[in-house]
């Protein structure tokens, strides 16, 4: 799954600013949703150079290169962590053909977090109303203390859920 910023979500980020916060190394431009995060922890794993939770900031888009960077922005199930490649930098060759979207949903289920679903897949309240899904992937609290029910807020690292 790409993380890469669409038009609209890049037009929200203007117009709430202090809601994200970027970092660019000129080839690239990472940006962080504190409020979707829910601390899977991928970018602190796959990459600790960059994502250093102990250092003001905590992303430093100049300790790896793009590819590295964008590959790992990549994993985050939230996306909470997104990025905008520039205009001078290439990766590679377009695609020839758009990729298809999945038929099925997929549910994972993370070691002491929440139900993370990706896919084709609908979220209903309890009145059976749509609830608008933010990118591609929906983290559904497990822990029962979210105050954004029905979804994630990494309230489970706060209170201690083990599952």
């Amino acid at each position: 799954m790409s993380s890469k910023v669409t038009k609209a979500e890049l037009s929200e980020f203007k117009k709430n600013k202090d809601a994200v916060k970027e970092f660019s190394n000129g080839e690239i431009t990472v940006f962080w949703k504190a409020e979707l995060c829910i601390h899977s922890a991928n970018c602190l794993i796959g990459l600790p150079e960059v994502f250093n939770s102990k250092k003001k900031p905590w992303v430093n888009v100049h300790a790896s290169n793009s590819k590295e960077i964008m590959k790992i922005v990549d994993t985050c199930p939230s996306r909470a962590l997104t990025y905008l490649k520039s205009n001078k930098f290439v990766t590679s060759k377009p695609r020839a053909t758009a990729k298809m979207k999945s038929k099925f949903a997929r549910v994972q289920i993370l070691k002491n977090g929440p139900a993370l679903i990706t896919g084709n897949f609908i979220v209903r309240d309890a009145k059976k109303k749509k609830i608008k899904i933010e990118g591609e992937v929906a983290a559904i609290c497990r822990c029962g203390g979210s105050k954004k029910k029905p979804f994630c807020d990494g309230s489970h690292l706060r209170i201690g859920f083990t599952d």
